[in-house]
């Protein structure tokens, strides 16, 4: 086995640093979510109607108006969560 200079393993190391951060970025990047996606997920879940679209709806607006909107409809936290992140995305 060869050793490598310290400028090619800086170069190797800093070339998959880079790989590692676009692949991130690639796949952490959030789809453009609107206030329908996060009714369509709380319908999917079983939480449709007016309210929940409301809900959204606030959600577009602000992450925190939406969980407590959902929460004093009974919706479970976890549920909640990801639905106002949707629509707030």
């Amino acid at each position: 086995m060869r050793k490598l200079g310290i400028g090619k393993r800086l170069a190797v190391i800093g070339a998959a640093t880079v790989a590692f951060a676009g692949a991130s970025a690639i796949t952490a990047s959030p789809a453009h979510a609107t206030p329908g996606d996060c009714s369509a997920f709380l319908a999917a879940a079983g939480y449709g109607g007016l309210e929940y679209g409301l809900a959204c709806t606030l959600g577009d607006l602000s992450y925190t108006l939406c969980t407590t909107k959902l929460t004093l409809l009974s919706v479970p936290p976890a549920t909640a969560d990801v639905a106002c992140r949707l629509a707030a995305a």
